[in-house]
């Protein structure tokens, strides 16, 4: 009986060690919800994006893609239950400038083909592009230039940690639709699939031998399809595809990153470093710049002093223009630096503004030196860049030491509006133009440097320039076989998608010259 008994109890287990597993939870991976509202959108922006963009940087197309995007950005907001333009503030006046801006400077891409131009407005694109994505999404109230750069900086980089995103949502999207559909359903999916792989031998060889029967029926389908052209080259079919895919990712993962995630920058707060540190090397700074500036006075400003042996205006003045431009920038850093790192101290704010008057009397020595260089050697592009951005700097510069006094002061927001349209205004002016107009005006033929200028303006400028020696038949030609037959062949080709104004209106004037 023991032995029974004891053999039960060996045999039945304790109840203290019986562990009870709860079943594993597997963690589901994607968002169906997520691929409903962005898939399509994101598809429909990677085959505009494609089709406008696609070797194709300096066309009509890059406005019309502009505005779709707009339109797309529209509804992806909607999908969320978000307003278009309004920030997390409620606000709509940055956004809307953003919209108008990037429009302005879409058409700048398809109305003139300097190169400088064609970059400079495409990184001006993708700085207000992100701009205005990170502005709709995240409160940017009391960012400075930094915590800008660098929102702008995670709104590219932090997304791609979610690159699985689209083909997670895609595939539980499938798996719940799956689930919802009929066996009926699931039946004529299969019997149209079977049915169309049927029909492509069959309409293959029936096409085929109808085409070679009728005459008339083979010049229709011709006219039907000759507006198709497929890439001729390997190179070119592996482009679209990585472009399609590219561009459907970024469209898919940014926004979505952005409405699920924060960006963690907050607003710029005034430093507590020892402001005894910023006085010490600003006050010695402030006495070699008083002692600079009182020189620029003397030697440019009035003419009151002899320049030394050997010099002229022109070589005084291009010598150390680049090495001021460059103090000039770090004295703009500097006090963007000091105001942002130390504590507020009214001497340190008054060091500053002395700083700040000092690099005035540096840009305009920078800015006279130039005038002078230009009249003694003429204009290029770079000599009339450098004179627009140190009147962008001289403004940028104005906003620091209006904060310095003033904290809550947009000092960033001010200066991106007003960079902006300044460069807009740059653009739309026609540089090329200017410079060939300026250099031809104040040039002759019996000049020693009308052969170096006459180059310049035939080998060096683009055909934005062309209107300002359409009327000099030398000229029209020796700029016609240098420019003209290079952009054309290698850029424009007469396609509607690679339209640009410049090279319409470039081809209108050789055609009247025929």
């Amino acid at each position: 009986m023991d032995n029974t008994a004891r053999e039960n109890n060996f045999n039945e287990p304790s109840m203290t060690n019986i562990v009870i597993e709860a079943p594993v939870q597997t963690q589901v991976k994607g968002d169906a919800n997520s691929f409903r509202k962005y898939g399509l959108l994101s598809l429909v922006f990677a085959i505009v994006y494609t089709f406008c963009l696609y070797k194709n940087k300096s066309g009509i197309t890059y406005p019309i893609f502009m505005v779709i995007t707009f339109g797309l950005i529209y509804a992806v907001r909607k999908s969320d239950d978000l307003p278009f333009l309004k920030d997390k503030n409620g606000k709509v006046g940055l956004n809307l400038f953003y919209v108008i801006s990037l429009f302005l400077l879409s058409v700048t891409k398809c109305m003139f083909t300097s190169y400088s131009i064609q970059w400079l407005s495409g990184l001006a694109i993708f700085l207000l592009f992100f701009s205005f994505i990170m502005q709709l999404y995240i409160d940017t109230t009391g960012w400075d230039i930094v915590g800008w750069l660098g929102g702008i900086a995670l709104t590219m980089i932090r997304p791609i940690a979610n690159i699985a995103w689209p083909f997670q949502d895609f595939a539980l999207f499938v798996k719940e639709r799956g689930s919802e559909t009929s066996k009926e359903k699931k039946n004529a999916i299969t019997a149209v699939l079977i049915g169309l792989i049927v029909a492509v031998p069959l309409l293959a060889v029936v096409v085929s031998l109808l085409v070679s029967a009728d005459a008339v029926f083979s010049r229709i389908l011709e006219k039907v399809f000759e507006g198709i052209h497929l890439p001729d080259n390997f190179g070119d079919i592996v482009g679209i595809v990585l472009t399609l895919c590219i561009s459907f990712i970024c469209a898919y993962i940014i926004p979505n990153s952005l409405y699920k995630k924060k960006i963690g920058i907050g607003p710029a707060k005034q430093g507590n470093t020892n402001p005894l540190i910023a006085i010490t090397f600003t006050v010695l700074l402030g006495l070699v710049y008083l002692l600079f500036c009182l020189i620029q006075v003397l030697f440019l400003f009035t003419g009151s002093m002899t320049l030394p042996a050997g010099y002229t205006y022109a070589s005084y003045a291009h010598e150390g223009f680049y090495q001021l431009l460059a103090v000039c920038l770090i004295n703009v850093a500097l006090v963007s630096v000091c105001s942002r790192m130390f504590a507020k101290n009214k001497f340190l704010t008054l060091i500053l503004s002395v700083i700040g008057i000092c690099t005035y009397i540096m840009i305009a020595s920078s800015a006279m030196r130039m005038i002078l260089y230009i009249g003694a050697y003429t204009l290029t592009f770079l000599r009339l860049f450098v004179l627009w951005f140190l009147c962008v700097l001289s403004l940028w510069l104005a906003y620091l030491i209006i904060g310095l006094y003033k904290s809550d002061f947009p000092v960033f927001k001010a200066a991106m509006v007003t960079i902006t349209v300044a460069y807009l205004a740059f653009a739309f002016a026609n540089p090329d133009y200017q410079i060939a107009k300026y250099d031809l005006a104040h040039v002759d033929g019996n000049d020693t440097s009308y052969e170096s200028i006459t180059s310049y303006v035939t080998e060096c400028l683009s055909l934005d320039a062309l209107p300002a020696f359409q009327s000099d038949e030398e000229l029209l030609n020796l700029y016609k076989d240098r420019v003209f037959m290079y952009y054309w062949e290698s850029r424009y080709d007469g396609s509607i998608r690679k339209f640009n104004y410049s090279y319409w209106r470039a081809e209108k004037v050789f055609e009247e010259e025929k």
